[in-house]
């Protein structure tokens, strides 16, 4: 049973890569950066797509550079996630239109039900110069959530029995 409850916990921290999280005096809470699956987690943070979102320029993500990255146990099957990091944006050397490099900082809360391995309340902010771009369109936080979720639920069904 501890041994599925760790691969759970591992599970969680890789799928909701874009958290941040003020956690209660109570609950247990342990840093993925310092954690063997660090690796995998980096792997999946740098999937995000941030920068493809902005509606202007030729944008792709260039880094993503992780600040925190910290799991919650809150109760039996409530966790919370959370990560701060610094996202840059550049154009490609290919484009058409070189557009200066944009920087922002990535802020998100991430509630997760373990048991039902399903995400619950989610907070994404995104401030900066990126953050300026990608504040006014309203599928921002839609498309963080939905990605944190099926990543959730792909790691989730590799560790159920």
């Amino acid at each position: 049973m501890t041994e599925r409850l760790s691969r759970i916990k591992a599970t969680c921290i890789l799928t909701a890569a874009t958290s941040w999280f003020y956690a209660p005096a109570s609950a247990d809470c342990w840093s993925a950066l310092d954690s063997p699956e660090w690796p995998r987690i980096a792997q999946s943070v740098a999937a995000i797509q941030l920068c493809e979102q902005i509606p202007v320029g030729p944008y792709g993500t260039a880094s993503i550079q992780v600040e925190s990255f910290d799991f919650c146990s809150v109760s039996n099957s409530v966790a919370t996630v959370s990560a701060r990091a610094q996202l840059t944006c550049e154009s490609g050397s290919d484009a058409l239109i070189r557009m200066p490099p944009l920087d922002g900082e990535i802020v998100a809360i991430v509630a997760l039900d373990t048991a039902a391995c399903s995400i619950g309340d989610t907070s994404l902010q995104i401030s900066g110069e990126i953050g300026a771009l990608l504040s006014g369109l309203e599928e921002t936080q839609q498309i963080a959530r939905d990605w944190a979720q099926s990543q959730l639920a792909l790691l989730c069904s590799l560790h159920r029995p």
